[in-house]
């Protein structure tokens, strides 16, 4: 889990492109895709000058270059999923309501506005300024990214064509998505506090229990060597003995304390958890996330309950559950700073909060701009057919 978990998919998308944490450019079309379809998405970004206003989202102005970047980002991906990289936008996607790929895509594109237009929108309602201090973190994220992609000696101007190139974003959309990001970070922090600090131990409790979290230290002695060869019968047995001997200390120590120092002695000892090094306090960890023999073994103990060999495809394990509160901590984040539990409550709440208001979000659109003609969007060239209508 990482801090910041935006509801933002589109933003989400391109800033980890952007920064590196991916390396997945928006066109990824298959091998026998046609050479010619490779750039129709990117006519979209010419279709309409960049600056045309489409329509609004709760007041906020939508234009061209973003609702254009969101267009060619969902075209493509649909795509993907074609033999050769084309797709029929009149063809029928869903037999029952009779909804056209071309609806699809502009259903989905037009999601994608309002997930980051309401943000904009929400903030200021609620009094969160950009000023200053959000232009230098755009700047920030600007400089980062032209360095990341480009590397020190790019410029600005080379970052905006291959922004266009690979991502089919042009600079003032790059900065409107920073805005955006730093909007909704202070908006989080306005409503929940930066760390989830207004959310009440009691919504922490309900989050707890609604997440299935729990909370667990374990010794594992595996069944396979370094390789992740299978040991012997005779080996697994030993690893077996140990780790029933292990149990049977831990249970018969009555000291709470006492029994979790224990626990750590030989946990440090023997256990041969890869992940000893970097979770030395214990797994927190939902449904799903861990073997389901693991889970099952550490819902069935009491805080500081020691279980009974539990034996997964793993190894054996021996695990001793923990308490879990607000301030426990999960995971961290990319800047080694530590997420607690009160921090995914509050940003559980945020999203559920978020995706109401886009659900009510008002999208007033330009004339013709809710229906477009995605064959004449994606086929115009610089000065193509729209830009001539225009007289542009």
């Amino acid at each position: 889990m990482k801090r910041n978990l935006s509801l933002l998919l589109v933003l989400a998308m391109l800033l980890l492109a952007l920064t590196g944490c991916t390396s997945t450019e928006v066109r990824s079309y298959s091998e026998d895709a046609a050479a010619e379809n490779e750039d129709v998405f990117a006519n979209a970004l010419t279709a309409y000058p960049s600056d045309k206003q489409v329509g609004t989202i709760n007041g906020t102005p939508v234009y061209w270059n973003e609702y254009a970047y969101n267009l060619a980002y969902y075209g493509s991906q649909m795509a993907n999923y074609s033999e050769d990289g084309t797709v029929d936008w009149s063809a029928v996607y869903d037999e029952d309501s009779g909804e056209t790929y071309g609806q699809l895509l502009q259903e989905s594109a037009i999601q994608g506005l309002k997930q980051y237009h309401i943000i904009e929108a929400k903030a200021a309602e609620y009094g969160v300024e950009f000023g200053d201090e959000g232009e230098a973190f755009v700047q920030d994220m600007v400089d980062q990214t032209r360095e990341g992609m480009l590397g020190e000696e790019a410029t600005e101007e080379d970052l905006a064509e291959a922004l266009r190139t690979n991502y089919y974003v042009d600079m003032d959309v790059m900065r409107y998505q920073g805005k955006i990001q730093y909007l909704y970070d202070g908006l989080f922090a306005e409503i929940f506090g930066e760390n989830g600090e207004k959310v009440t131990d009691e919504e922490v409790a309900e989050f707890i229990q609604e997440s299935g979290y729990l909370h667990a230290k374990h010794i594992l002695w595996q069944v396979t060597d370094e390789e992740g060869n299978e040991l012997s019968e005779a080996e697994k047995q030993s690893q077996l003995q140990k780790a029933q001997a292990a149990a049977a200390e831990l249970q018969a120590i009555t000291d709470q304390k006492a029994r979790e120092a224990r626990f750590d002695e030989i946990m440090k000892a023997e256990s041969q958890d890869p992940g000893l090094e970097y979770y030395p306090d214990g797994y927190v960890f939902g449904t799903g996330e861990m073997y389901e023999e693991f889970e099952t073994g550490a819902a069935a103990l009491e805080e500081y309950q020691v279980s009974d060999v539990v034996t997964t495809a793993a190894g054996y394990h021996v695990i001793l559950r923990l308490p879990l509160d607000g301030d426990t901590v999960i995971d961290q984040d990319t800047d080694g700073k530590d997420i607690t539990v009160r921090y995914a409550a509050a940003s559980q709440n945020f999203n559920a909060l978020a995706d109401g208001w886009v659900e009510e979000a008002e999208v007033v659109w330009e004339n013709g701009f809710d229906n477009l003609d995605l064959d004449k969007v994606f086929q115009a060239k610089s000065g193509g057919f729209f830009q001539k209508l225009l007289g542009k």
